[in-house]
């Protein structure tokens, strides 16, 4: 945790009193809610190495784009400085910090039709077919650094090169070779959010406001659209069971892609693209588990060693993973 002297340089350089700061959360940044005047505004402080400054610099300088040029996503502000980071060191421990604007509404809720539902999957799309239309025309010219391009995972784990880890292991391998020999055209490849999941927005009167961009990168369209997918079929669905994931993996995705043709256009060849890359977010998951797991299965939950099985035996069917085997 960021100590108190860091908290107070934060609000020295975003111009707010320090006490009116609110712990939020601490996963991969450390979150806090503050007050300046009658508006809520985030702080995140992300624990990085100095040479990560100009990539959350691009980050929040292609934020600040996108809703300067009509998206609903949190602004960034600007620091005393007129700069979107700020950087504190203590120890040997850099912080790079940046805040915006608090994003109106509320998290989603699959049980309520006003946060979730058909108008919110189209309102969802459109967001997302706007920013991938303002990313075809962004150009910042005084960012040193760009953020990162997808590319293959590095998982050398000895304890993935054994038994079932080894079958999820090898259809990863086997999934992003495919992947690295798609074309990446303007119209298919740009910016993209790369976690735009309904953790990551706010909906006030069935309105999407998106944040957390810190893992955009320069990616697929239709990835990203399959991202959104994924966890609309993972934490949206009333059942579990297999045909009724596939049913609303049917349904989100008619009524999304509605939404997202309204501010950008995909050919027929990318929207063919999305079940493989939701199967591809898929197997993904189970490496944010086992990247850096040390071999003891006791050591994984009981949720978690069944998905992996469960996971196995469709591969060694050859068939999709749940709510991957869908027609668009």
């Amino acid at each position: 945790m960021a100590s108190s002297r860091i908290l107070l340089k934060a609000a020295k350089s975003f111009e707010f009193n320090a006490e009116t700061l609110v712990f939020l959360s601490n996963s991969t940044n450390e979150v806090y809610r503050f007050t300046k005047g009658d508006l809520s505004y985030i702080l995140r402080l992300s624990q990085k190495p100095q040479e990560y400054v100009e990539k959350i610099r691009a980050e929040v300088d292609w934020v600040y784009y996108l809703v300067e040029n009509g998206l609903r996503a949190s602004l960034p502000i600007k620091t005393r400085e007129n700069q979107l980071t700020a950087v504190y060191h203590d120890e040997d421990k850099c912080y790079i910090a940046t805040a915006f604007y608090a994003a109106p509404g509320r998290f989603f809720d699959k049980n309520d039709d006003q946060y979730w539902g058909p108008k919110v999957f189209r309102n969802w799309g459109e967001t997302m077919g706007r920013m991938h239309r303002l990313s075809k025309s962004y150009g910042a010219s005084d960012v040193l650094v760009k953020r990162d391009c997808w590319s293959i995972s590095n998982i050398n784990n000895p304890h993935l090169q054994r038994g079932s880890f080894y079958v999820l292991l090898e259809k990863l391998i086997s999934m992003e070779r495919r992947i690295h020999l798609l074309p990446r055209d303007r119209d298919s490849f740009g910016l993209i959010h790369n976690d735009f999941h309904p953790y990551n927005f706010f909906i006030d009167d069935s309105e999407i406001t998106v944040f957390d961009f810190d893992d955009s990168i320069f990616g697929w369209f239709s990835l990203d659209i399959a991202i959104a997918a994924t966890h609309a079929v993972w934490w949206g669905v009333q059942k579990d069971e297999r045909v009724a994931k596939n049913e609303f993996a049917q349904l989100f995705l008619r009524e999304f892609l509605m939404g997202y043709g309204k501010e950008n256009h995909l050919s027929e060849y990318w929207l063919q693209t999305i079940p493989m890359f939701m199967e591809y977010r898929n197997i993904c998951s189970f490496f944010w588990w086992l990247g850096e797991w040390d071999g003891d299965e006791s050591r994984l939950t009981e949720d978690q060693r069944n998905a992996i099985n469960n996971a196995v035996k469709l591969i060694e069917r050859s068939l999709l993973f749940d709510g991957c085997d869908i027609q668009i």
